[in-house]
């Protein structure tokens, strides 16, 4: 399971400034075949810098365990925060 890429990003308005959700379709290699989910995702900042990512909506019809794919999309969701590279 790898994380290729997430597109469509698109950053939902909010009133607490360290707390930004997102929408966005996420491109997945799962066993031997790409296929593109979306998914909403929000990331919270805390006072020392700690980034905590939440990943809702993957849907059930997957043919994979959702454990794995939400710990690497939430790896790949934090090194895309710490580069700037969100919106």
């Amino acid at each position: 399971m790898k994380v290729l890429e997430l597109s469509s990003i698109s950053k939902e308005e909010g009133w607490i400034y360290y707390l930004n959700k997102y929408k966005a379709t996420a491109t997945l290699e799962i066993l031997a075949q790409t296929v593109q989910v979306p998914l909403s995702f929000s990331v919270e900042i805390s006072p020392l810098g700690q980034r905590t990512v939440e990943i809702d909506g993957i849907p059930s019809t997957l043919d994979y365990p959702v454990v794995p794919i939400k710990k690497a999309l939430s790896a790949f969701i934090t090194d895309m925060s710490l580069k700037g590279t969100l919106p």
